[in-house]
């Protein structure tokens, strides 16, 4: 028998490896420079070690978090030699969330016992508490017709958000869980982000109202800043074990379904985003292949290729209306089936191995409203929710068998299936793959948001209580050691001399002065471009020939939503490349002053923040006024009808009197439009216009970054150069005042004790 010891670490990203006692390691397993996330090599480590060990009995003890023994073990049920392998040390596995609760305990205790008053100010409490922030967003996208906004109130168990086959999103809705309430409260905000509209018991109804003021043309010209853009809603979400996470569910417009480009593009930005948000996406399974699918799709698929599993489990393809398939009907209604071309039309998007999870959306709402004792429609009561018990008795029905769970989940959801034998509407439930959904966000919030936060919180301080500890270890060095004192005052000397001269600070305000972010960003911006616009190519070469009007306005119509679509994929990813682009411009000056600052009298940090960018709008084409100026008079056959004639002949008596039926061609004046002429002279250069226009705006906003930057960091560089000046002072005082000396020698013997507890305590959350 083989036995492995094997331990690994996500907030360190360690790994140690041990066979039969002695140190191995498989980097081809788990990464060479940087190590890998377990959940992308649990597979690959069975494998490698029946490759290098070649034997037929393995005893695994495995030492880390739950989440990661939970990968190991579903990697093991997978394998082809599973029972080769026996896998231990599920019992002494820490959880993440446990973790995290010590780490604010450790965070309290700092607020009360530090010593030093820069652990206690409001910047390190905000940045400490934005890093551990218990939200958590999941982003609901789709197109049309989906049955989106049905899903997330069958998530919340009432109904809250309008669901119409129509555009009538005015607001992007965010909605807060907050355990144990029984109503929902909201506050509407508006473009400008001010609360305009506060509700303590908020309805349909008041959804309904507010999507109307936002639809409202009382709110274009001046104040286009008011109109309400936002409601940030608060209750419970019902369904979801979110583990000391508070759950954000965002319903965001699609690209079909906004009023606003504004909206428009914030479904592209979530994609974007650096802190990535959890993505499911509804798609309609009666209408599978839909052209407003094909476009968000695509920015969908690049999101994904961000690598890893993790990416792969961010994003959930949630195939409502499964419960329109009839099996009795033939294979083309097996719901095996339809996931099957499912299958294949996301991989014609290049995305593969999708987590896919077929429900009935409308069911699971219907069910949890009347669990929950909330009104229901008389459609709903009488037609609706006694078709439940065909959720019970039709196994093709049980939507939560093809669930694209781990094994872990699937365990659970047995559980809760065998517990809800004797309650149908509870067993019918789950039957509607709704439970399935709420399973997977729990266990993704698990496995991927608590471990990060847990390192986000310890990185928040740690730093900085690293570098308070080398200052006081300074001072140690002076206890009883005249030549190091006499150093020391030497060296305040020399700090005094440079910041006399300023040599370091004229250089490093000399090097500001010529940042260019614009220079940074543009052979990136020119590659953005090129890829979006890639598709635009197929769709161009589709406007040809000399066409009907209707027909020309449909395809031009068609290419003007495929446009817009980009301008919002083009604007979220310009967005994402200014924000990092000057991210990257501050950290490495951040990071150069920090240095110089440290090297004359220790740690002296300050935080960088900036407004988003915001780019100008886009040029869109207005189909009418193209059409109505290319359209051309032609008179042709536009079609055909029947004529009955006579079918005699003179010379023939039998045949006087017959008839016969003909078709006759008929003819008119149509309006008739060129395309390519359209083409060339319309659209050609309308797309030229829309890239050139959002470079300028693009490079416009690098150089108002670039100025924004430039113009704070010379004033935090002023105030810092202050603070250098008053420690300098401070420390020459009491070099030359002996007592002070003593004092400040046994005051820091205490912080440097305080210290080390505090950072055996951190260095405790992180070990494993």
């Amino acid at each position: 028998m083989t036995k492995v010891n094997l331990s690994y670490n996500p907030f360190l990203s360690e790994v140690a490896l041990e066979v039969n006692g002695a140190k191995a390691n498989m980097p081809q397993v788990w990464g060479e420079k940087k190590i890998d996330e377990l959940g992308n090599w649990a597979s690959d480590f069975y494998d490698e070690l029946e490759r290098k060990y070649n034997d037929s009995e393995y005893e695994i003890n495995f030492k880390g978090i739950m989440r990661d023994y939970e990968f190991l073990e579903d990697a093991l049920k997978a394998h082809k030699n599973s029972s080769s392998f026996s896998l231990t040390g599920k019992e002494n596995c820490v959880y993440a969330k446990d973790q995290l609760e010590k780490l604010k305990t450790i965070f309290a205790e700092i607020q009360a016992t530090s010593p030093y008053e820069q652990l206690k100010n409001d910047e390190i409490k905000n940045h400490f508490l934005m890093a551990t922030s218990n939200d958590f967003e999941i982003a609901v996208v789709a197109t049309m017709s989906s049955g989106k906004s049905t899903l997330i109130n069958a998530m919340l168990g009432r109904e809250l958000l309008p669901a119409r086959n129509e555009a009538t999103t005015a607001t992007i809705a965010k909605i807060y869980d907050e355990d144990g309430m029984t109503n929902f409260t909201a506050e509407v905000r508006s473009v400008g982000g001010k609360i305009i509209q506060t509700f303590d018991n908020f309805t349909l109804a008041d959804m309904d109202a507010v999507n109307s003021a936002g639809n409202s043309d009382k709110y274009d010209g001046d104040n286009a800043n008011d109109r309400p853009s936002t409601i940030e809603i608060h209750g419970d979400i019902v369904g979801i074990d979110s583990n000391n996470m508070r759950l954000v569910l965002s319903d965001t417009p699609g690209p079909n379904n906004s009023r606003t480009q504004e909206h428009k593009e914030h479904t592209h930005s979530l994609l974007h985003k650096e802190y990535k948000p959890m993505i499911l996406y509804v798609l309609n399974a009666t209408q599978i292949a839909t052209n407003d699918d094909n476009l968000l799709l695509k920015s969908v698929s690049e999101a994904m290729k961000a690598g890893g599993r993790q990416s792969n489990e961010r994003f959930m393809f949630i195939l409502n209306k499964a419960d329109a398939f009839d099996p009795g009907k033939g294979e083309g209604e097996k719901l095996e089936n339809v996931i099957k071309t499912v299958k294949e039309y996301l991989a014609k998007h290049d995305i593969f191995e999708p987590r896919i999870f077929p429900v009935s959306a409308l069911m699971a709402k219907v069910i949890r409203q009347y669990i929950n004792k909330d009104t229901l429609t008389e459609t709903e009561e009488d037609e609706i929710l006694p078709k439940h018990t065909s959720f019970i008795k039709r196994e093709y029905k049980h939507f939560e068998k093809y669930a694209s769970l781990s094994n872990y989940c699937k365990n659970l959801q047995d559980e809760m299936l065998e517990k809800a034998k004797d309650n149908p509407y509870e067993e019918a439930l789950i039957h509607t793959g709704i439970v399935s959904i709420e399973l997977a966000i729990a266990e993704y919030i698990s496995k991927y948001a608590l471990p990060k936060k847990v390192n986000e919180g310890v990185a928040s301080f740690k730093e900085k209580i690293d570098n308070l500890g080398v200052e006081a270890d300074e001072m140690e060095k002076l206890k009883g050691n005249q030549e190091a004192i006499e150093e020391r005052i030497k060296n305040i000397e020399m700090i005094k001399s440079a910041l006399a001269n300023s040599d370091k600070a004229k250089k490093i305000k000399s090097e500001i002065a010529n940042v260019s972010l614009q220079k940074s960003i543009m052979n990136s911006l020119d590659n953005i471009s090129e890829y979006l616009f890639d598709d635009l190519d197929d769709e161009l070469s589709k406007l040809t020939g000399n066409v009907l009007a209707e027909a020309a306005e449909a395809k031009i119509d068609r290419f003007n939503m495929i446009l817009n679509n980009a301008s919002s994929e083009l604007k979220a990813q310009i967005s994402s490349l200014l924000e990092t682009g000057i991210k990257e411009q501050a950290e490495k000056y951040v990071q150069e002053y920090q240095k110089y600052v440290e090297s004359l009298v220790g740690d002296v940090s300050f935080e960088m923040s900036f407004a988003s960018a915001v780019l100008g709008d886009l040029s869109e084409i207005s189909t009418s006024s193209i059409i109505s100026s290319y359209k051309t008079k032609k008179f042709e056959k536009v079609g055909s009808h029947s004529e009955e004639v006579s079918d005699s002949s003179w010379w023939n008596p039998f045949s006087w009197g017959r008839t016969k039926t003909i078709r006759v061609d008929d003819y008119d004046y149509v309006d008739r439009v060129d395309l390519e002429t359209i083409k060339n002279n319309e659209i050609l250069p309308n797309i030229e216009e829309f890239v050139s226009n959002n470079r300028t705006a693009a490079l416009k906003e690098a150089l108002r970054q670039e100025m924004e930057f430039k113009q704070f960091f010379l004033d935090e560089f002023d105030k810092l150069e202050s603070k250098i000046k008053e420690k300098v002072k401070e420390q020459d005082e009491i070099m030359k005042d002996k007592k002070k000396f003593e004092d400040e020698l046994a005051e820091n013997e205490k912080k440097l004790a305080w210290i080390s507890e505090i950072k055996n305590k951190l260095e405790n959350i992180l070990s494993i």
